[in-house]
């Protein structure tokens, strides 16, 4: 079971993706189309601090596997958008 998990682990990436033009994270003031490119963020946990601290709105974080068919898309709904 352990090496299932760490196959899963080094398989997978953490992204975080702009909801509304559909484009990843690839570092300060920079956005790419392509999964390839982009930050590779590791845990949510780490996602998460990003948002939080550039007040990032419309995110969401994908669990990216080889095969896009099996990507986690995860929607951060933020307080300000949750009061809307």
């Amino acid at each position: 079971m352990r090496l299932w998990l760490d196959y899963l682990r080094y398989r997978m990436k953490i992204l975080l993706r702009d909801t509304q033009t559909g484009l990843f994270y690839a570092g300060p003031d920079q956005w790419t189309i392509e999964q390839d490119t982009a930050q590779d963020f590791k845990t949510p946990d780490v996602a998460f601090d990003l948002i939080d601290e550039s007040r990032l709105n419309a995110m969401e974080i994908v669990v990216h596997f080889d095969e896009a068919a099996f990507d986690v898309p995860l929607t951060i709904v933020t307080a300000s958008e949750r009061n809307m």
